[in-house]
């Protein structure tokens, strides 16, 4: 009996020190070497050249820049070899942040940064291919706005990444034009996928599971780039994002109720085709305009209205549950439907100075005999809510 108290004793040990070393957090130290080894490279590059980030994990407390320096590639040995983390950042929000043209970053992950992870502004020809971005404490309103961060770029592609935990969007492009983003894996982000005001932009074979939204067309007002158009959404794999949306508080997303699989707001000249859109608990596809946010804007220029928007051959499957009940566009859908989330909703919001049996060209050709469809109406308090969505048969003009 006392050998195997003995021996139990012993194994109990073993397993608490295994534990507690699995578990042990990353040092603190912050290692100025190779933030001084990769920084000098940025800073002395020349055109063409390749920084090579080495393995392991490397902690900084401040951002890598690179600044007007075009045709370099930033590589590391893999996502999960390479890995810059930002948790002591002291100094700047962004982990790494780009203003110049013909960059690839690639093979690498980005944790933990005091804001955006990857942030690329006003450069042609941006390449970011199996690029990891996360926070490690899960999803946080805390956490970085933004995994993937493009903006006012030109030619842009979004290959093979990945990204969570962001407190807005994991792969966000934004005021961009000529825009491609495949086969990427965005997840307990508030938003997954968002393409917002771009010109020309494809997003396919991507997946979108676990987000409070999983793929986001916008087109927002008072930005240097308004009415952006020209999107196509095909072939993704969108999944139960029933995530809660922890959206700080003032954020455009945080009116994403979550259970949302795609949501067009304002969005001009899209096409949804070919996805599946399964297992949300709100609305598969939603489409309005910018005045169902019930925000101001001063740019008189701004459209918006949702026009020109094409649904057609993607497969529904709703959750069988009660709608979001967190938002006030969740609690409008519970209230015009009880327990009943939609597969496609339309805002019905007109622009009275167009004419025709289909004035603002929303055509929905979906084969699916039982789907939930609804014009709520909105401009006139939801008066006539119309279910039919026969009068939506139409084809778009090419």
């Amino acid at each position: 009996m006392k050998n195997t108290t003995y021996l139990f004793l012993l194994l109990y040990l073993s397993f608490a020190c295994d534990s507690v070393q699995n578990e042990r957090p990353v040092p603190d130290e912050i290692n100025t070497d190779i933030y001084t080894q990769i920084q000098e490279q940025l800073i002395t590059a020349k055109t063409g050249d390749t920084i090579q980030i080495p393995s392991g994990t490397f902690e900084f407390d401040r951002p890598l820049s690179l600044d007007g320096i075009s045709n370099i590639t930033i590589k590391g040995n893999g996502m999960d070899q390479s890995i810059l983390s930002f948790r002591g950042q002291k100094v700047g929000a962004e982990g790494l942040k780009i203003t110049a043209d013909s960059i690839t970053v690639k093979d690498l992950t980005i944790i933990d940064t005091k804001g955006d992870a990857v942030k690329l502004q006003d450069c042609k020809g941006v390449r970011l291919i199996n690029v990891n971005t996360t926070w490690s404490g899960g999803p946080k309103e805390t956490n970085g706005g933004y995994g993937l961060y493009p903006v006012a770029c030109k030619d842009v592609y979004i290959e093979g990444c990945e990204a969570s935990n962001a407190s807005d969007a994991g792969i966000y492009v934004g005021q961009s034009t000529n825009v491609i983003v495949k086969n990427c894996y965005a997840h307990h982000n508030v938003a997954g996928i968002e393409i917002e005001n771009c010109i020309n932009s494809e997003v396919y074979a991507n997946r979108a599971e676990d987000n409070a939204g999983g793929i986001l067309v916008f087109d927002l007002p008072d930005l240097p780039q308004i009415n952006g158009h020209t999107c196509k959404v095909y072939n993704n794999e969108i999944r139960n994002n029933n995530h809660d949306n922890f959206a700080p508080e003032g954020n455009i997303v945080g009116i994403v109720p979550p259970g949302t699989g795609v949501i067009l707001l304002a969005a001009k000249d899209v096409e949804i085709y070919n996805n599946k859109i399964v297992g949300h608990k709100t609305i598969g596809t939603a489409i309005a305009s910018y005045y169902i946010t019930e925000r101001p804007w001063e740019n008189k220029s701004y459209d918006p209205y949702a026009t020109k928007i094409n649904v057609h051959d993607n497969l529904y499957q709703r959750k069988k549950t009660i709608p979001d009940l967190s938002t006030q566009f969740g609690k409008l859908v519970n209230l015009l439907f009880p327990g009943t989330s939609q597969d496609i909703l339309y805002d019905g919001i007109l622009d009275d100075s167009k004419t025709g049996e289909h004035p603002m060209e929303i055509c929905i050709n979906e084969s699916q005999a039982d789907l939930n469809f609804a014009n709520i109406d909105a401009a006139n308090d939801f008066d006539d809510v119309d279910q039919d969505i026969n009068k939506y048969n139409c084809s778009l003009a090419q």
